[in-house]
C-alpha cells in the first residue's frame, strides 16, 4: 500500500532518543531507521537530560535517519527541578520541559510543512505537546504511540490532584489523536477500555529488532560443551526481582560434567550484593553481575549465550507488557527462558520455541532449566514467520502503510 503522498514528511516527537541510553529510545531508532519512503525529522531532548548515560554507537545509528535530529535544551533551573527526586508531577517529571518543546515544535510545523506528526512515549508528557500541536494545527494528522500504561500504571504511585489531572489529559489525547499505536492488543485494551471509537483508530505495531545490528547471523546448529552460559539483560525494580532465579540456580542438581554460569547485565540491584557469597567456592554453578554494557555489545553477548533469560514481575492475571529486550532476544537467535505469568511474554516465548516458568516458583524455574539442559541439543530456532513479525524492516513497512492510510483519508475528505 502506498499513499498518494509519495514521500511524506514526518515530525517525530519523543523524549527518549539515542545516544541517550533508554529502551524506548532504542526501539524508536530501530523503527525510524526502517520506515521506507518517508522524510523523517526527530524532535527530542538534549543528550543527558533524561539519562546521563550515553551510547555513542547507537547515537550514530539513530542519527542516520532520512532527516535530521533536532534537540531541545533546558535552563539551569528546569534541569535542577527535573533532577529532584520523587517529583509528584504527572504523567511524569518531563512535563517541566513541555513549554520549550512545544515552542520548538510549533516553529518546525510552520516552517517545514510536515504532512504528519508523531508523538512517542515513554514519556507520556510528549503526548501533551502533541495535544497542543493538534489544537493549533487540526489539519495535520497526529499519530500517538504508547509503549507503557499511562493511568493505572503499576509502577507509579497515585498523587491526589496531579494524577486526576493527568488522567483527564490522557483521555483528551486518546480522543484527539487521529491514530493510536500500541505494541500489544492487551495494552490497547488497557487504554481504550473497549471504547469502539478508540479501537477503530488503533493499530498494533510491536517493538522490533534490526538484524543489521547483530554481529553475525547465528547458526541454528550449535554444539554445547560442558560449560553452559545463561545471560539476563535488564533492570529490576518493584516486585520484579532476580531472587527466585538466583535461588533456582543454587538448588540445581547438575550432572558431573556440566558447569553453569548465569551472567546478569544491567543496572545495579541490591540482590547482587550477595552474589559473591552465593557463588562462594562452587565450581559448577556461578552467578555473576556484569554491569552495564553498550547496546551493540549487549546484542553480541546475547548471540554468544547458550540461553537468554527474561524475568517478569509475579502477579495475577495476564500480562500485556512487551519488553523490548525479549524482541532483541528473538533477533539474536538464542534460545529463551521466560519467567513470566500468562500473557504476551509467555505467548511469544512459546512461539519462538522457548520455555516458560512461573517467576515466583523456585522449584519450577530450577526444573525448567534442568529440562532445557537435558534437551538443549534438540532445541529448535524460531520460525521465519515468528521472526518476521518483529523484524524492523517489516514493522517499518507497516508503520509507513499506517501513515499512508491517514494521508489518503485526509485527501479524500477535501
Amino acid at each position: 500500500m502506498m499513499s498518494v503522498t509519495k514521500m511524506p514528511r514526518l515530525l517525530i516527537l519523543g523524549y527518549c532518543y539515542p545516544p541517550t541510553v533508554s529502551p524506548e529510545g532504542f526501539v524508536t531508532a530501530k523503527l525510524l531507521r526502517n520506515v521506507p519512503d518517508c522524510k523523517i525529522d526527530v524532535l527530542t531532548l538534549d543528550n543527558g537530560l533524561v539519562c546521563p548515560s550515553l551510547d555513542s554507537e547507537m547515537g550514530n545509528y539513530a542519527e542516520k535517519i532520512s532527516g535530521q535530529v533536532i534537540r531541545v535544551g533546558a535552563s539551569t533551573l528546569i534541569r535542577k527541578i527535573s533532577d529532584f527526586p520523587r517529583l509528584p508531577f504527572r504523567p511524569d517529571r518531563w512535563i517541566v520541559l513541555n513549554n520549550v518543546v512545544s515552542s520548538k515544535a510549533r516553529k518546525l510545523l510552520l516552517r517545514e510543512r510536515y504532512d504528519c506528526f508523531v508523538t512517542r512515549s515513554q514519556y507520556h508528557s510528549s503526548h501533551l505537546v502533541g495535544l497542543k500541536l493538534k489544537r493549533r494545527n487540526p489539519e495535520i494528522p497526529w499519530i500517538a504511540c504508547f509503549s507503557d500504561p499511562w493511568s493505572n500504571a503499576d509502577h507509579q504511585v497515585s498523587v491526589p490532584v496531579f494524577s486526576n489531572w493527568s488522567d483527564m489529559q490522557e483521555r483528551k489525547v486518546l480522543e484527539c489523536a487521529d491514530c493510536l499505536v500500541f505494541p500489544t492488543e492487551g495494552l490497547r485494551d488497557h487504554f481504550t477500555n473497549n471504547d469502539f471509537a478508540l479501537n477503530a483508530k488503533s493499530a498494533i505495531l510491536p517493538h522490533s529488532f534490526d538484524a543489521s545490528l547483530y554481529a553475525r547471523k547465528k547458526s541454528p546448529e550449535k554444539s554445547f560443551g560442558s560449560s553452559v552460559t545463561l545471560r539476563l539483560f535488564g533492570s529490576f525494580y518493584g516486585a520484579r526481582t532476580p531472587d527466585a532465579l538466583f535461588s533456582a540456580i543454587n538448588r540445581l542438581n547438575l550432572e558431573s560434567q556440566i558447569n553453569i554460569t548465569l551472567e546478569v547485565f544491567g543496572a545495579w540491584h541490591p540482590s547482587y550484593a550477595e552474589l559473591e557469597d552465593q557463588s562462594g567456592g562452587r565450581k559448577k554453578k556461578h552467578v555473576r553481575y556484569m554491569g552495564q554494557v553498550p547496546h551493540l555489545d549487549a546484542l553480541r553477548e546475547m548471540q554468544d549465550a547458550d540461553l537468554l533469560v527474561v524475568v517478569d514481575a509475579p502477579g495475577k492475571g495476564s500480562s500485556f507488557y512487551l519488553p523490548s529486550k525479549l524482541v532483541d532476544y528473538l533477533g539474536s537467535g538464542t534460545p529463551i527462558l521466560s519467567l513470566c505469568r500468562s500473557g504476551v511474554v509467555c505467548d511469544i516465548t512459546r512461539k519462538a520455541g522457548g520455555i516458560v516458568a512461573d517467576p515466583s516458583d523456585v522449584y519450577g524455574i530450577s526444573e525448567a532449566i534442568r529440562n532445557w539442559l537435558n534437551a538443549r541439543e534438540r532445541q529448535h530456532s524460531p520460525s521465519a514467520l515468528t521472526l518476521s513479525n518483529y523484524e524492523a524492516s517489516c514493522v517499518g513497512r507497516k508503520f509507513r502503510d499506517l501513515v499512508g492510510c491517514l494521508l489518503d483519508e485526509k485527501v479524500s475528505k477535501k
